[in-house]
């Protein structure tokens, strides 16, 4: 969420402009976290005062650091640091690989995103982390 915010505000995005990006897991996921998090940054509680310390430090305070606009040269880069992900570690066939350099790949996952939630709703039941949302 830090990124989206940071990339608006380094592409001058206004109120009507969006940055759409994917929340991958729930707070439901971290509860240990959570607990660390307070034992040790909010010993007194985390308050209305708190939420709006950090609103404002980490959310209204976002700065453009570490954001780069890519040039085609910095994409090209960016995508063949996945080669050892996908090819060298997950035995992904460098076709198979190479295809992901077109964006019709990307698109065509569109079509998957229902089957990946029922998968993901199951595994979140089967985990225990729905009883605990």
């Amino acid at each position: 969420m830090l990124a989206a915010i940071k990339l608006a505000k380094r592409l001058h995005l206004g109120e009507d402009d969006l940055v759409l990006t994917v929340a991958t897991d729930g707070a439901a996921m971290y509860p240990s976290e959570l607990a660390g998090a307070l034992k040790r940054d909010w010993t007194d509680g985390f308050t209305e005062v708190s939420a709006a310390q950090v609103h404002g430090e980490h959310v209204l305070g976002a700065g453009e650091d570490h954001v780069l606009v890519c040039s085609d040269l910095d994409r090209n880069r960016i995508f063949n640091l996945g080669y050892y992900t996908w090819v060298e570690q997950q035995g992904v066939s460098l076709e198979e690989f190479e295809v992901r350099r077109d964006q019709s790949f990307w698109r065509g996952l569109l079509d998957l995103v229902p089957v990946w939630d029922d998968l993901i709703t199951e595994l979140n039941g089967r985990s225990g982390a729905l009883a605990t949302a």
